[in-house]
Formats: structure tokens, C-alpha cells, sequence
């Protein structure tokens, strides 16, 4: 990025200054919650190694390490992260509930866990504090630290609503590691480049995440209304206690009346949807079809072996962008490719 001098968000520059904020460490390919110190029992010390043996992950620990130690510190003082933990390595080491015939009913004990409305809460908040770039900044601005107008051009396929989805998405999977790899090794379940098992327990985080800043407004039976209402004069509203939140799933729904054009209009607003695993595909169908075009008797062949261009999209999209490459982001680096 030439000698642009970047925002570093806290989460980036943060470090342990007391042994008490330490959670979570690093052993080669172990990742060690401290239970027995964090509950102030001993007998619970046996549960306190995570396995992470797939060497791609292994690779983040100390990426995952660092960010969750600084989420625990700083957004989870009730420690609901660590107490998910715990019964999760419970369930897994000590009752073995789930094997290999049952990922899917792990999967659901994982998000029944991991991402209570409160957990999704803070993991809003974290990214809302530590995202301090703008991928939207004028052009003027950033292209004197640009490699090529090429590179420019796609990052403006993303916005900083976006980004902040992934961020949210990515760090969730950083903190979905320890317990589903320790599932997966000690279940002897498959789950190298050619499987989709990690997709499987990523998936559902898309649509946990997956809202923007703007609001919907929606009629009292659930028919859409009106879309993409600016976000700042709805949220102008809830600071003024105008209106009232109800937890509707993951997110905050509004009920009220809109007044449009003198017509006062029964329902309540929730923030806008947005598919960010379709985002992510037709990002992935771009640089494809583009790939295609220069190298085509590559592709002729994966036809011959019944391998269509668009089964290759899906299969780069879930195998290598959602399963290896997003758990890598970093609050001042998110690159996917």
C-alpha cells in the first residue's frame, strides 16, 4: 500500500499487560482456554485444550488467540464466550453426545452456545468499533497508494457495510475453531479441501450477520412496505426513545407508525437484509469468467470431466473463500483472494 499511513483500529494494537487477561493461549497446535483459572476450579483443568489440526487454521491460532483475548476483555465481562466453551468441551469430551452420525445436531448446540442475541450483540459492537477504514473513500484519496487501477476497481465491489459483515462472519469463525476442530479430530470426521464440512458450520453465520445500517419498514402482517430507509434517521429515532426495540431472532425490530405523505402507516421497522454469500459468489463468478476467458482449455477439460463453470463458482466460493480464506481476515487487512 506504498506509504499510506493506516488507521489501527484497537483490536490490532491491543496487548495482555496482566496474566489475568489472558483466556486463551497458544500450545503449537492446541488452543488452551484456562478453565480451571477463569471459574476458579481446579477440576475442570482436563477440559481446558481445544485440538486444531487442520495446518491452515493452525496457522491463525495466534491471529485467533489475540482477537478473542481482546473480545473477552473488552466486550464479554459476563464471560459468556468462555462459559460456551467449557460446555461444549464437555459435551464433547466427557458425555460424547455428538459423533460423526450427528454434526448437524452439534452444529445446532454450537450457535445454541456461541451466538445468543447477546453474543451477536457484541460481536456488532466489536466490529462497529474496530473497522476504521473506509473501503469508500474517494478515489483522489487513496489512489497514490494503489498498486493499478485494477486492484481500486475491485475493491469498490464491497462496501463498508460489507466489509463489516465479513468482519463480524470472520470473527465468529475464529471463535467457532477451537470447539469444531476438536469436534472433527477427535470424530475422525474428513475434512480436508475436497469435503464441505467447515462450510457446513460456517454457513448459518451469513444470515445471523447478514444485516445492513439501513431499515426496512414492514406492515403488521409482514408485507414489505418501503426499503432501505436511511439507517441514520431511523437510529436518530432510537436514540431519542422514539421508538422501541423488540427482539425479533437476532435483531432489533421497530414497531410504529410511518407517516408518508400525511398517511399514517401501522408496522415496524428492521434493519435491511442483505446476502452477503450471494455477494461473495458473484464476486468469485467475476474473477472466474474472467479466468475463463485466458485460460479456456483448462476449463474444456473440467467440462469433459462434468465439472460445469458454475459448479467450479460454487465450489470456490463454499471449499476455499468461506471455509480458509475469511477466518484469516484481519480488521486492517481484509482481502479475500
Amino acid at each position: 500500500m506504498g506509504e499510506l499511513k493506516r488507521k489501527k483500529s484497537k483490536i490490532e494494537t491491543w496487548k495482555p499487560k496482566d496474566p489475568s487477561q489472558i483466556y486463551v493461549e497458544q500450545d503449537d497446535k492446541l488452543l488452551v482456554c484456562h478453565f480451571d483459572e477463569i471459574f476458579h476450579n481446579s477440576k475442570l483443568a482436563v477440559y481446558n485444550r481445544f485440538i486444531i489440526h487442520k495446518e491452515s487454521y493452525k496457522n491463525q491460532l495466534e491471529l485467533i488467540v489475540n482477537y478473542t483475548n481482546f473480545f473477552i476483555n473488552h466486550y464479554d465481562a459476563d464471560l459468556e464466550l468462555p462459559t460456551a466453551y467449557c460446555k461444549l468441551k464437555f459435551a464433547i469430551d466427557k458425555e460424547k453426545e455428538y459423533d460423526a452420525n450427528s454434526i448437524d445436531s452439534f452444529i445446532d448446540f454450537m450457535y445454541l452456545l456461541l451466538f445468543t442475541p447477546t453474543m451477536v450483540d457484541k460481536i456488532r459492537q466489536l466490529v462497529m468499533d474496530n473497522y476504521v477504514d473506509d473501503i469508500e473513500a474517494p478515489y483522489d484519496t487513496k489512489k497514490k497508494y494503489l498498486k493499478s487501477d485494477k486492484k481500486h476497481l475491485e475493491s469498490l465491489e464491497f462496501t463498508n457495510q460489507h466489509v463489516r459483515i465479513l468482519l463480524a462472519i470472520s470473527f465468529s469463525m475464529k471463535i467457532m475453531a477451537a470447539p469444531m476442530f476438536h469436534f472433527i479430530k477427535l470424530n475422525q470426521i474428513d475434512c480436508g479441501k475436497k469435503t464441505t464440512i467447515i462450510f457446513r458450520f460456517f454457513e448459518r453465520l451469513f444470515k445471523i450477520f447478514g444485516y445492513g445500517l439501513d431499515y426496512d419498514f414492514f406492515l403488521k402482517d409482514g408485507t414489505l412496505y418501503k426499503s432501505e430507509l436511511p439507517g441514520d434517521q431511523v437510529n436518530e429515532q432510537i436514540k431519542a426513545e422514539c421508538l422501541i426495540p423488540i427482539r425479533d431472532g437476532y435483531v432489533n425490530k421497530y414497531e410504529c407508525y410511518l407517516n408518508d405523505n400525511g398517511k399514517l402507516v401501522e408496522g415496524y421497522y428492521k434493519p435491511n437484509v442483505i446476502n452477503m454469500k450471494n455477494k461473495l459468489y458473484v464476486y468469485v463468478k467475476a474473477k472466474v469468467l474472467e479466468a475463463n476467458v485466458s485460460n479456456q482449455v483448462m476449463f474444456s477439460q473440467r467440462e469433459i470431466l462434468g465439472i460445469d463453470l458454475y459448479t467450479v463458482i460454487n465450489q470456490f466460493t463454499n471449499r476455499v473463500i468461506i471455509s480458509e480464506n475469511m477466518v484469516k481476515l484481519k480488521f486492517d487487512h481484509v482481502k479475500l483472494l
